[in-house]
C-alpha cells in the first residue's frame, strides 16, 4: 500500500512508535480488551418502512423548531413573550425560530436556494406553518441550506416580508468528559501501545463483478502489517449496482453454485463472509448503507445488519446508520450518508471558511447527522418522521466519520476530528483509499481538564475535575491508497 498523505493534528510532532516484535496476533487481541460503548438503542431503528404519514412528518418538523426555540431562549436569556409570529404584520421587533426553505413548497424538482428567494417556514405552533420571505440585507457572513433551523431577530412592518436584523448563532454542544478513574483504566488497557483504528467505506468491489480480491489483499496486509485494534467498515458491503450481474449469473464460480444460492444472503455468505472472517483484530464494526443488497431496511436512519444471518464471527459488531459509540475514551459519530455531496449551502461572499468546514459546522450547530430537508438526492431514501434517531443529543463526538464520494480527507474542525475515508473501490474499478487512525495512550499531561459542578441546588456546590479527550494533541491520521 502506498501512503497518499500524512495528516498531523494541529502541529503535533507526535510520531507513533514502530514495533519490531513479531508476535502471535491472537495474543495481541487478548491483551487489548478494547472497551466499546454503544450510545444508541438498536430496537428503535427497526421501524416499519414505507409507512410515511404526513402528520408524523409534520409533528417531527414542528418539534425540532420548538426544541431549538427553548434552546435559544435559554442560551440568550430571552423571555418567551419576546418570541412572535414572523408572518404577522407588526411594528415591533420580535425573536423567531424557523426553518429555511426554497421559495415554493410545490417545486419538488429543485431544492436549491438563492439569496433573493429565501423563505422562513414557521411551526404550526408559532405561525401555523406559513412561509414568509426574508430580507437579509442587514445580515453579513452567513450560510444557509434547505431545512436549516435558524433563530432571527427582526420585524415585519409591511406584512409581506420579515426583515432580519440579527442572525442568532445556535448554541454549540460541548465535548464529552471522563473521570480520573476512567482515564486511568483506559490507559491500562493499551499500555505503551496506541489505539489503532482502520476506517473504510464501500463499495468493496466494482459494479461489474463480485471480485473482492482488493479486499482480500487489504485484510491480509492489515493482519500482517498494520495489526489494528478495531476496523470500522461502512457499507455498501455488496453494492446494489451489482444486481444486473447477479441476474445474469456472471458472478458464479461454476454452474454448481446455482443450486446453493437461494437468495442475496446466500451470496454474501458464500462470497464475502469467508473473506471478512479472516480479519484478525479485537472488533469489527459494520455500518450499513442504503445501497446494500443484504439489508432490507434501506431508508435513513437505517437498522443494523443481522450478523448471524450474514454468517459473521462474534468479533463483528453490527451498528445502525447513523451511530454514536465510544472506543475506550474516544467517542465516535458515524453517518453513512453522503452529506458532503448532498448539502448545497448558500453562503455570503465574505465567508472565511471553505465548503467542507461550513458543512461540518452546520452538522454540529444543527445537532444532526443529516439536517437537509428535503433531501436533494432522489436515490437517497429518508424517513423524516424517524430522523430523531440521527440527532446529537448531549455532546459532540471526538471523531466524526462521514464517508463521501468526494476527495478523502482528515482534519480538525471545531475540535472534532472529521474523517472522510473515501471509497474503497472507485467508480472506474480501481483501488480507492482508506484511513488509519492512531491515538496515543491517554496521559494526564496531554489532557485538558474541566470543572463540573455536581450539586447545583445545594448551598455548598461540589465541583469535580474531569478530563477532555484532547484528541488533537495525541492522534495521527494516514489516508492510504488501496
Amino acid at each position: 500500500n502506498e501512503r497518499l498523505n500524512k495528516s498531523y493534528s494541529n502541529g503535533s510532532n507526535y510520531t507513533p512508535p514502530q514495533s519490531n516484535n513479531i508476535q502471535d496476533k491472537q495474543t495481541t487481541i487478548l491483551s487489548k480488551n478494547i472497551k466499546i460503548l454503544a450510545d444508541f438503542k438498536k430496537e428503535k431503528y427497526k421501524y416499519r418502512t414505507m409507512n410515511l404519514k404526513l402528520l408524523d412528518i409534520a409533528d417531527y418538523l414542528d418539534e425540532r423548531i420548538e426544541i431549538f426555540t427553548e434552546i435559544v431562549a435559554k442560551h440568550y436569556d430571552i423571555d418567551e413573550s419576546k418570541f412572535g409570529d414572523p408572518t404577522r404584520q407588526s411594528q415591533s421587533e420580535i425573536y423567531t425560530v424557523g426553518r429555511i426553505v426554497p421559495d415554493s413548497p410545490l417545486n419538488s424538482g429543485s431544492t436549491d436556494l438563492n439569496l433573493q428567494s429565501l423563505f422562513l417556514e414557521t411551526s404550526r405552533v408559532s405561525g401555523f406553518g406559513i412561509r414568509i420571505p426574508v430580507d437579509l440585507s442587514n445580515v453579513t457572513n452567513f450560510s444557509f441550506f434547505p431545512g436549516q433551523i435558524v433563530a432571527f431577530r427582526g420585524i415585519n412592518a409591511a406584512g409581506d416580508c420579515f426583515k432580519v436584523l440579527d442572525n442568532l448563532k445556535l448554541h454549540y454542544l460541548g465535548a464529552s468528559t471522563h473521570s480520573f478513574e476512567d482515564i486511568e483504566a483506559f490507559s491500562n488497557i493499551l499500555g505503551d501501545d496506541n489505539l489503532k483504528v482502520l476506517v473504510t467505506a464501500g463499495p468493496y468491489q466494482s459494479k461489474h463483478s463480485l471480485n473482492f480480491s482488493r479486499l482480500e489483499n487489504f485484510i491480509k496486509h492489515a493482519n500482517e502489517e498494520i495489526k489494528p485494534d478495531v476496523i470500522i467498515m461502512n457499507g455498501p458491503l455488496i453494492d446494489i449496482n451489482c444486481i444486473p450481474n447477479i441476474l445474469n449469473k456472471s458472478f458464479l464460480k461454476s454452474d454448481d453454485d446455482l443450486d446453493d444460492l437461494k437468495n442475496l444472503d446466500d451470496i454474501f455468505r458464500s462470497y464475502l463472509a469467508p473473506i471478512l472472517n479472516e480479519i484478525q483484530c479485537s472488533k469489527v464494526i459494520l455500518l450499513p448503507h442504503g445501497s446494500d443488497i443484504v439489508n432490507s431496511h434501506t431508508p435513513y436512519p437505517q437498522a443494523a445488519f443481522n450478523r448471524k444471518t450474514l454468517g459473521l464471527n462474534k468479533q463483528f459488531k453490527c451498528f445502525p446508520n447513523p451511530s454514536l459509540f465510544s472506543l475506550n475514551e474516544v467517542s465516535f459519530g458515524a453517518s453513512n450518508a453522503d452529506i458532503l455531496r448532498d448539502m448545497k449551502d448558500v453562503p455570503t461572499n465574505n465567508s472565511n471558511t471553505n465548503r467542507i468546514e461550513r458543512i461540518v459546522e452546520h452538522l454540529l450547530y444543527q445537532r444532526h447527522f443529516y439536517p437537509i430537508s428535503p433531501t436533494p438526492n432522489p436515490n437517497f431514501q429518508v424517513d423524516t418522521s424517524f430522523l430523531g434517531l440521527a440527532e446529537l443529543d448531549t455532546s459532540i463526538p471526538d471523531v466524526l466519520i462521514i464517508p463521501s464520494v468526494l476527495k478523502p480527507f482528515a482534519k480538525f474542525i471545531k475540535n472534532v476530528l472529521v474523517i472522510n475515508p473515501g471509497s474503497f473501490i472507485r467508480p472506474d474499478g480501481n483501488g480507492g483509499t482508506y484511513v488509519l487512525l492512531q491515538v496515543k495512550t491517554p496521559d494526564f499531561e496531554d489532557l485538558d481538564t474541566v470543572m463540573n459542578p455536581t450539586n447545583e441546588d445545594d448551598d455548598e456546590e461540589e465541583v469535580t475535575q474531569n478530563y477532555l479527550t484532547t484528541l488533537s494533541k495525541r492522534s495521527r491520521v494516514d489516508v492510504i491508497n488501496v
